[in-house]
């Protein structure tokens, strides 16, 4: 796929580096990816093309909205990602003609006007960094919730060496204050240097602070320090500037102060962090701090809170009396878990993936839940859960004359890693359990009418028919051998999970759901022959715990019933299907496979 970054800025931000991160995991990931900004000083592996982008003159702006949809067409873009309100604005001009998607990552509180609220053009998807950005939007731009994705900033962690031990040649202590010197954080440092620095040197004579972020003449930040440390009578406060080398700022520090990128960089490295940003104060970065100080992005996005100084130096004071060993091994745990850019870049790889969908009108993509397609009617059947071969045939029929494309969960990896395109009309059609009749009646139609389904199947090869609804009265029937399934696989078929037993997995233990889950992709990937990427819940039962033990287990895809989301990229382990019963009329089915049914069921 090919990627194109747009920013508007003209000192390095967090937006840079954090465009910079994404776009080298990016094209590891195997996609083409330029940046197009008014400057960029962080070293990234993406071609860059400077062009003034933050310049808001009207003829300016026109010219780089020309500049830029002549870009996009010239190198087939795919996706087009800006990283500021400015360039959000040239860029949602440059892709309302084509099929190029525009989303916007939101790294900070948009001002509340008449503008902000009234003309959206932050594209398809705006993606918030934060809870708070994200609670920001929906709540004070009235952002629909399907409008927005919450995916965090992230870091390379092979980039960060961790210091489990951080051994100093010299007994002084430091403390570095690493970010942004202008705007809002500017006003904030001033506080730290006037009122919590000298608090701090009290207690520690031989301190010493460190100012580490490009200064221009006009700031207030130099003359501040000076008359500082005039007042204390020598240099403990020290302008160190821009550095290419903040690892070792981090690693030899004491203390870092910072917010978003520089408290989750810190962290990686196995430094104490006190966490300030431009509108909040978050203290000391803990196990017991973490939830909401993340929520904040480290201070960055809360409603603006007065500082409190004292609060300030103990919290320091008390960082330089404690042994940071525990608090070094778990702050580079709870980066890899939650900042790391690999599960960041796949995070955005839906959101892209929904995005391209979007814009081609493609609201929803209708999943149908079939079990059984039956010559006739079962006698004394008690769920009903079958369709005829006529009426299947007649389905089918329809969904041909309708023009749609049947997908496979193999496809839509495929296209969320941008090596395929979602067709017009997505459709995907599912089967439960693996009954024989899936093989010997539906398998000729699909094949007849060249369409593709999913079937999930029970892993455990000793179970011949449907034990789980027998005892309650519902016909035997067979299920598939594994000659039928590997003839259907080699044509094209996908199969998944359906656990080992076909239990009902909320109202087992978590050792014996782990087990259901876990074993029967190993046992299926050997009867199938293939890859087992999808996963459907029995009986639609689950839980956030359950949804976790799929996802760990290695399932790319986990399924549902009539529970999930209207959105299918939103969340990929609670997919929302639609039932198709016997008998169904082509009114019912047209409004099944509207794309719009479950828009229709929640409002009606």
């Amino acid at each position: 796929m090919n990627i194109l970054h747009v920013l508007s800025q003209f000192e390095v931000t967090g937006a840079e580096t954090f465009a910079a991160t994404l776009a080298d995991e990016q094209i590891r990931n195997g996609h083409t990816v330029f940046i197009v900004s008014d400057t960029f000083h962080t070293p990234a592996k993406a071609e860059i093309i400077f062009h003034p982008i933050g310049k808001r003159s009207l003829a300016q702006r026109w010219e780089n909205i020309n500049f830029l949809r002549n870009f996009i067409r010239e190198k087939n873009i795919h996706v087009v990602n800006a990283h500021s309100r400015a360039a959000s604005w040239v860029s949602y001009f440059a892709t309302r003609r084509g099929e190029t998607p525009l989303v916007s990552h939101i790294h900070g509180r948009v001002h509340v006007h008449f503008s902000s609220k009234n003309f959206p053009i932050y594209g398809e998807k705006l993606i918030a960094v934060s809870k708070a950005i994200h609670h920001h939007l929906n709540t004070d731009l009235k952002y629909s919730l399907e409008k927005l994705a919450l995916v965090k900033n992230g870091i390379n962690l092979h980039d960060w060496k961790f210091f489990a031990s951080r051994k100093k040649s010299s007994a002084k202590k430091t403390v570095a204050y690493v970010g942004r010197l202008s705007g809002m954080k500017g006003d904030m440092l001033l506080v730290l240097i006037q009122k919590v620095f000298p608090k701090v040197m009290e207690q520690f004579p031989g301190i010493e602070f460190q100012i580490i972020g490009g200064m221009n003449e006009r700031s207030k930040i130099l003359p501040t320090i000076e008359a500082a440390n005039r007042q204390i009578g020598k240099d403990f406060i020290i302008a160190k500037g821009f550095t290419n080398n903040i690892q070792e700022i981090y690693s030899s520090a004491d203390v870092i102060i910072g917010s978003g990128r520089v408290v989750i960089e810190a962290l990686a490295v196995g430094a104490p962090v006190i966490s300030i940003g431009e509108s909040s104060y978050e203290g000391i970065i803990s196990e017991a701090t973490k939830e909401y100080a993340q929520a904040t992005n480290f201070g960055d996005h809360d409603k603006n809170q007065p500082l409190d100084p004292d609060k300030i130096a103990s919290d320091i004071v008390t960082v330089l009396t404690t042994s940071n060993a525990t608090t070094a091994e778990w702050g580079r745990n709870f980066v890899s878990a939650e900042h790391n850019i690999t599960k960041v870049a796949k995070e955005l790889d839906f959101v892209y993936a929904e995005a391209r969908a979007e814009k081609k009108g493609i609201h929803e993509i209708p999943v149908l839940m079939y079990h059984r397609v039956t010559e006739k009617p079962p006698e004394n059947s008690i769920f009903n859960v079958y369709v005829t071969t006529q009426e299947f045939e007649e389905q089918l029929k329809f969904f041909k004359e309708k023009g749609f494309t049947t997908l496979t969960f193999y496809d839509i990896q495929n296209i969320i890693e941008g090596k395929g395109e979602i067709p017009s009309k997505p459709l995907m059609v599912t089967f439960d359990d693996g009954y024989e009749d899936n093989y010997l009646c539906a398998f000729p139609l699909l094949k007849k009418y060249g369409m593709m389904a999913v079937i999930f199947l029970i892993g455990d090869p000793a179970i011949r028919s449907n034990v789980w609804d027998v005892p309650k009265g519902e016909p035997e029937a067979s299920l598939m051998s594994d000659a039928q399934i590997r003839e259907m696989a080699d044509a094209g078929i996908e199969f998944g999970s359906h656990t080992m037993t076909h239990k009902k997995l909320t109202l087992c233990l978590p050792d014996v759901y782990r087990y259901e889950i876990t074993d029967s992709k190993v046992v299926l990937e050997k009867r199938v022959g293939k890859e087992i990427i999808s996963f459907a819940y029995p009986y639609g039962a689950l839980s956030e715990e359950i949804k976790h033990a799929v996802e760990q287990a290695g399932y790319k895809f986990g399924i549902a019933t009539d529970t999930g989301r209207r959105n299918f990229w939103a969340d990929v382990f609670k997919i929302r299907r639609i039932q198709i019963f016997s008998h169904t009329p082509k009114s019912q089915l047209w409004k099944k496979t509207s794309g719009k049914y479950h828009w229709y069921k929640n409002v009606y």
